[in-house]
């Protein structure tokens, strides 16, 4: 009689399982004398198996979403990034820079305004995309004409929705290619007051009490994203019956990168003809951060905890928060050759263009490094040196291995 009546935990074959369960069984007295081949013992030896197997692959699978390292579900990552602090990018739509002249007009006042989400038109390839300020811009008459110099336009499709505040509503934008970039957040004491507060997005709890007025993001399940208010310890919290206004864009992403020609195609501006002239194409439109992208920066932006000491800081705030970037360097004054001391170094590669505009090398300075920058040092942007190859090469192949032609 058979002694061994262990069994074997170790394996997660199917068959090795079954042949594990077949090897205890035969090891028990009760069992001495079945034939485990024979076709009712070898069914039910196969649906414990399977039930062990699936039970072995299911706690493997599940096992594996809970780090950021192994998990390969995009909720998961994000989830797992979300307990650091990391909210991936959102999509970005392409902006322009824009110079705009009204003459002609039926009447001359003072000043004139361009209402926020006036529309532009733009064609590339064939296929039409429109392009809108997202704030209304004030000029002044100069001459016969009105002059809006530097206006950013951005593409996609401006939207908007609105909740009643209750226990319970999530605030969710129910719409995927969301530029966050462009929300804005507005809160009504209730559907017929005409009493606005502005709420703002908010990364940290840094000086934040009851009453401040903030939102904080997440992205959830399908790529879409909640907002989550204050609870009047950190941030205000809403009262039931507020309205939350929200109004964003969603874009085509990289599409509209590269427009070039512009055309108004918005509300008159005092009957008068609009030129539109173009100081900067279309360029920033950015997919929705992947997911080896957060895998790769959602611990690095941990480590630097908001704030710009390091260079690898500054190459993890960059990642984040500028979606246009594809590659970044970073070296300390020190390292520079000259020697140039209280100054930090970034050369960035551009997804879309080879080199950075002056517009975007501002914006990254004074909007993203700006607050998390050390006082005493100075970031300075340079354009990348690319060496580009020329090769020359003689091909060999063998015709009896191929039936392609030599071209």
């Amino acid at each position: 009689m058979a002694t061994n009546k262990n069994i074997t935990v170790a394996e997660l074959d199917f068959d090795a399982i079954k042949s594990n369960i077949k090897t205890f069984l035969k090891a028990q007295s009760t069992f001495a004398d079945y034939d485990f081949e024979g076709a009712g013992l070898s069914v039910l030896l196969d649906i414990l198996a399977y039930n062990t197997h699936y039970n072995a692959l299911y706690t493997n699978l599940a096992v594996n979403e809970s780090f950021l390292d192994s998990a390969s579900k995009r909720s998961s990552i994000v989830s797992r990034a979300k307990e650091i602090g990391y909210v991936p990018h959102s999509a970005t739509g392409a902006t322009a820079t824009v110079n705009i002249v009204v003459s002609g007009t039926t009447s001359s006042p003072a000043t004139l305004t361009l209402p926020a989400y006036s529309s532009f038109s733009s064609t590339i390839d064939g296929v039409n995309y429109t392009f809108y300020n997202t704030e209304a811009i004030v000029t002044s008459l100069s001459g016969s004409t009105y002059t809006f110099t530097g206006v950013q336009i951005k593409e996609g499709t401006p939207l908007t929705f609105k909740y009643t505040a209750a226990d319970g509503v999530q605030y969710i934008l129910p719409n995927t290619n969301v530029d966050l970039s462009t929300l804005k957040v507005r809160v009504q004491d209730n559907s017929s007051s005409s009493n606005f507060e502005t709420f703002v997005n908010q990364e940290e709890i840094i000086n934040l009490d009851g009453a401040s007025q903030v939102y904080f993001v997440k992205e959830i399940e399908g790529q879409l994203y909640e907002l989550e208010l204050g609870n009047d310890t950190i941030g205000k919290a809403l009262v039931s019956g507020n309205v939350v206004n929200l109004t964003y864009m969603t874009t085509n992403k990289t599409d509209g990168n590269g427009a070039r020609l512009f055309t108004y195609t918005g509300s008159t501006l005092l009957g008068g003809t609009v030129a539109v002239t173009t100081t900067t194409p279309a360029v920033g439109g950015a997919d929705i951060e992947s997911i080896d992208s957060v895998r790769y920066n959602a611990p690095r932006s941990y480590a630097s905890q908001n704030r710009a000491v390091t260079v690898e800081d500054y190459k993890s705030i960059i990642f984040r928060l500028y979606p246009e970037a594809q590659t970044v360097n970073a070296w300390g004054g020190e390292d520079n050759v000259p020697p140039s001391y209280g100054r930090i170094y970034l050369s960035i590669q551009p997804t879309s263009t080879s080199v950075l505009t002056d517009a975007q090398k501002e914006f990254i300075i004074r909007e993203i490094l700006k607050q998390k920058n050390v006082v005493s040092i100075t970031p300075v942007i340079v354009d990348p040196e690319y060496i580009n190859l020329e090769i020359n090469t003689s091909v060999y192949y063998n015709p009896r291995l191929t039936v392609k032609t030599e071209t």
